[in-house]
């Protein structure tokens, strides 16, 4: 009766994984020998015999197209190379020509020559040619010798953007610089700059100075960005082929605004000040250096919605700009002109790619997920195997994607927003697929990795190994909590009802499974059931609190000794806090997670001044602990690696992980730190 009882448990929890031929855009044995690393990977290359000496700076000459964007790379490139004199000239030479590229190509497309003793690039527009001196820059990444190719390139979609949310928590302008820095070196092309939310209004505004009074704020109180730091950001993104799209969220996210005024934003009252504060960013802001205005209009229910976005954005367009909106389920009309910017969140993300045949008006994709909702493993392959607007190149209406990052949580450090977010790591996943494109969807991929002799895990690993490389070197000053899933299989058993895991657990002490169900797993990072504000997304979607899954791995413990392992079994929501806490001295985790290495308990020997706290079951949108700045004690990857105790050859581990409540995300991370 027990086995029947095992059986109809996991057949009403499981939800069938449906096979996927996921295949990469580019060649992976091409890759695969490629002589250096390229993110994001080019449309076309070539790998010509010999190569040319990487020499000093001061060798280096540049001829041809000049421009902001072109001298801004050049400078990269030249930073890059140690100074001094040897002798051994390198021309780089710029011709504008796009007889090369196709029609969909030439907006940012180029070729890229390298020969033993000259570089030649050929693109229609100067944002090709400073995109085709960011490839130059990873050519030149050893520092020791440019390999000999021919790259032809252009990107799958026009919008390959990222976004800050400063409005909760504000950044500095050379915080912002360095992150578009970083981001420009990735191709990325777009920057959603949120300015405004309820903890305040930080555009400096002259025609209402009130709402730059820190009575009417409740975080930053007295950081306000001035228009001449605005137009400082813009210009400096613009020369780096980035444009800047400024938000103010309206009418929602805005009690600041009936702080200071006495009324909302979408009364008669509040209309017509909006109305004079869009002019006014509009005067001092040029439509050229700034065409698309972001009014937000998300997470918002008011009675003349849509009144409200036709004010707002027939305004915009007689200022010569495009609107834009949030175009998620709970947020008003997308305006009949305005830019949809597709989100969701719970259920809407279980179906995770727009349908292509559902986009009728020019839409941005960001419904892959917040950085600030899953752990980084997840974070990396839910970019990586999407279809940006479910479709493999972009097209007019088929812009593109953004990639958002939300900490609501108030954050005490501004720096560790890239740590608890794993913004870089994500960030690279987006600029992958964006650029690259492709036709394959691998919506099923990211909470189940297939298996090892697949090409979806063949690529994935080829990228990780990318990865690794450019931690070391782009992104060797910034926090990059990533790690290398490696190739590890696991023998999932279960889920079965926890009133049964005594029993279930002595068997599979034993490595008795019979009459428990079992599966084999791939990867570091398991997902059994995310938190619902994730979609639910994992191997066991359908499962409710209440079950309990054992994970087992033979590991290779080589010659013996403590090794470091990345562990975590909970990701902290850093929109919300929901999270089932910071673990009790010894324990792994709030939800009775165990863990057996050969056979005996291994007890969690990491020390924490939280230990036992920080439990949330319920999201804390409006909850006084949203003002306690998230720790990195309650987020797992902001850890130092826990040392396992491994003997010479193979070892046993074995992890028994509840599920408690949905407030969980249910799943288990175990991941060796070879880098």
């Amino acid at each position: 009766m027990r086995k029947l009882t095992y059986v109809l448990f996991t057949f009403i929890c499981v939800i069938p994984l449906m096979a996927q031929e996921w295949k990469s855009p580019h060649s992976l044995d091409e890759e695969q020998q490629a002589p250096v690393v390229l993110l994001p990977y080019p449309k076309e290359v070539r790998w010509l015999e010999g190569s040319m000496p990487v020499t000093r700076r001061d060798d280096w000459k540049l001829v041809g197209e000049d421009g902001e964007m072109i001298r801004t790379a050049w400078r990269g490139l030249l930073s890059d190379l140690s100074a001094g004199k040897t002798g051994a000239r390198v021309v780089c030479r710029l011709v504008t020509d796009s007889s090369q590229l196709p029609e969909e190509g030439r907006a940012e497309g180029y070729t890229l020559h390298v020969s033993k003793n000259e570089v030649e690039i050929h693109a229609a527009h100067e944002a090709g040619f400073f995109n085709a001196l960011q490839t130059l820059r990873q050519l030149a990444t050893n520092g020791k010798n440019l390999p000999c190719c021919e790259i032809k390139d252009w990107p799958a979609f026009a919008v390959r953007g990222f976004h800050e949310d400063c409005g909760r928590n504000f950044q500095t302008i050379e915080s912002l610089k360095r992150q578009l820095d970083i981001a420009s070196r990735l191709k990325v092309n777009y920057f959603h700059w949120h300015l405004t939310d309820h903890p305040g209004w930080h555009i400096q505004c002259k025609a209402y100075p009130q709402l730059n009074d820190p009575k009417y704020r409740t975080r930053d109180l007295n950081d306000t960005y001035s228009y001449k730091q605005i137009r400082e950001l813009i210009k400096y993104a613009r020369e780096r082929n980035i444009t800047i799209i400024p938000e103010v969220d309206m009418p929602g996210h805005s009690s600041y605004f009936v702080k200071a005024f006495g009324f909302p934003m979408h009364s008669e009252e509040g209309m017509k000040v909006l109305e004079e504060l869009i002019r006014e960013f509009c005067k001092e802001v040029p439509a050229k250096n700034c065409p698309i205005f972001h009014i937000g209009a998300d997470e918002v229910s008011v009675p003349n919605a849509k009144e409200f976005v036709e004010r707002m954005s027939n305004l915009l367009l007689s200022l010569g700009r495009s609107p834009m909106q949030w175009g998620g389920p709970r947020d008003l009309p997308v305006g009949e002109h305005s830019i949809n910017q597709h989100w969701g969140d719970g259920g809407d993300m279980v179906d995770q790619s727009i349908k292509p045949e559902s986009v009728k008006c020019r839409t941005i994709d960001s419904s892959m997920g917040y950085s600030n909702l899953f752990d980084p493993a997840m974070l990396v392959r839910r970019w990586f195997f999407m279809r940006p607007c479910g479709v493999g190149k972009g097209d007019d209406l088929r812009m593109g994607v953004l990639f958002c990052t939300w900490p609501d949580i108030r954050v005490a450090d501004k720096s560790t927003i890239p740590l608890h977010s794993a913004q870089w790591p994500g960030l690279c996943a987006m600029a992958e697929r964006a650029w690259e494109g492709g036709d394959a969807n691998g919506d099923g991929l990211a909470s189940d990795m297939p298996a090892p002799d697949t090409e979806a895990a063949r690529a994935f690993k080829l990228f990780e190994r990318r990865l690794a490389f450019l931690r070391k070197s782009l992104f060797k000053k910034e926090h990059f909590p990533y790690w290398t899933e490696n190739a590890q299989k696991w023998t999932v058993i279960g889920p079965v009802p926890e009133a049964q895991k005594d029993e279930v657990r002595a068997k599979v002490l034993v490595g008795d499974y019979s009459g428990l169900d079992t599966r084999p797993a791939y990867g570091a990072n398991l997902y059994f059931r995310t938190k619902p504000a994730t979609g639910c997304l994992g191997m066991f979607s359908s499962t409710k609190p209440g079950a309990c899954v054992w994970t087992v791995l033979e590991y290779d413990g080589a010659d013996g000794g403590k090794k470091p392992f990345m562990i975590g079994f909970d990701a902290p929501v850093r929109s919300s806090r929901r999270y089932s806490g910071v673990p009790k001295a010894g324990d792994w985790s709030q939800c009775e997670t165990r863990v057996w290495v050969n056979g005996k308990e291994f007890r969690n020997p990491q020390v924490y001044k939280l230990a036992g706290k920080s439990r949330y079951t319920s999201d804390t949108w409006f909850h006084p602990a949203n003002e306690d700045p998230l720790t990195d004690e309650e987020v797992w990857w902001a850890h130092q690696p826990t040392m396992v105790p491994l003997k010479k050859g193979k070892n046993t581990i074995i992890i028994e992980q509840p599920y408690k409540g949905e407030f969980q995300s249910w799943g288990v991370s175990f991941i060796p730190v070879c880098e």
